[in-house]
């Protein structure tokens, strides 16, 4: 058998496939299931900043801020607590029940800042890594992407001086230039990038005329994208990458780690296909593995990237230009 472990942020992993933020990892039983299929590592549910927001928004309706000004103080507070702390007692009962596997906390931001102390509480708790899944919604003509990027930049530095944990960044596809940003992360302090945030996906229902939500789950053919700016950023951008979206099989996991990627994030395929599919996807991937004669995956780790391409420019063409004129 091949060596499957990885380093990920300086964390040790017997494996590439973690298992990603969703309801399957929100309880504890749920966390205990994901450690005892393979699961290399578990991300936490993701604790929504919005949630607890709109919490507090309904508490203080009918308040009198203007005449209580202590009031909205005190609600704020209490809804914090209350959400913290049951998220806190997640991530301690997870170390107990997944024992020898990392366990990452994730919170869900907006940007408000109200979370840099409870980074710290995370850390406090035992987490052994932090993932921000941030997206700032450019919803208004006079946001620049210049400035959605400088927002996303001043959360992950507030993040970075509250907590002295490994820090990775769930991001988007749609920045007008990804490099550039994720750069920008590496330097204020950003352990690596999980490639790409899933969001969600609407339509519109023409019987009831409202908005209605899409299948929320990945396609195992949605990996290419992932694929194709893990093996451009490996190694150019100073962070880790963590490949997601449309990973589905241990050849997928396969490609990413040639791409360049230390890890692979999970969610769907156990959705779809139950929690028995992790141990499938590593067969699959120890025998690819073996099979393109590594012993390892540190071995095999971004000899596909860019960077060590004969024919980079290959890795930068948008459009279909063989299958438009049958040349390269």
């Amino acid at each position: 058998m091949a060596n499957l472990g990885t380093w990920l942020m300086g964390i040790r992993l017997n494996n590439p496939i973690i298992v990603g933020a969703s309801g399957l990892t929100g309880l504890a039983d749920g966390v205990e299931k994901a450690a005892g299929s393979g699961a290399g590592a578990i991300v936490l549910k993701s604790l929504f900043e919005e949630q607890i927001l709109a919490t507090l928004g309904k508490e203080l309706e009918g308040i009198d801020i203007d005449s209580y000004p202590e009031a909205e103080a005190f609600i704020a507070r209490t809804a914090w607590e209350e959400y913290s702390e049951e998220y806190l007692e997640l991530i301690r009962e997870s170390k107990k029940r997944a024992q020898n596997v990392p366990i990452f906390a994730s919170i869900n931001l907006v940007g408000t800042g109200n979370w840099a102390e409870f980074a710290r509480r995370i850390e406090e708790a035992g987490a052994d890594a932090l993932e921000l899944n941030i997206a700032f919604m450019p919803f208004s003509p006079s946001v620049s992407g210049r400035e959605i990027e400088q927002k996303v930049l001043s959360t992950v530095k507030e993040a970075r001086l509250a907590t002295r944990l490994p820090i990775q960044v769930k991001l988007g596809s749609n920045y007008t230039s990804l490099p550039h940003l994720v750069h920008g992360l590496s330097k204020e302090g950003v352990n690596a990038v999980v490639l790409f945030n899933r969001f969600y996906r609407f339509d519109i229902d023409l019987t009831s005329m409202k908005l209605a939500g899409v299948q929320p789950l990945s396609s195992p053919v949605e990996y290419h994208e992932t694929l194709r700016w893990t093996s451009i950023l490996y190694k150019r951008a100073g962070v880790e990458i963590v490949s997601s979206t449309g990973i589905h099989s241990g050849e997928a996991v396969a490609k990413c780690i040639l791409a360049g990627a230390s890890a692979t994030e999970v969610c769907s395929v156990i959705y779809q296909k139950g929690w028995k599919v992790l141990g499938t996807m590593l067969e699959e991937l120890d025998e690819i593995v073996e099979s393109l004669g590594f012993s390892s995956l540190d071995q095999m780790q971004g000899k596909m990237a860019a960077v060590n391409a004969q024919h980079p420019e290959e890795y930068l063409r948008l459009q279909y230009i063989k299958a438009l004129t049958g040349f390269y």
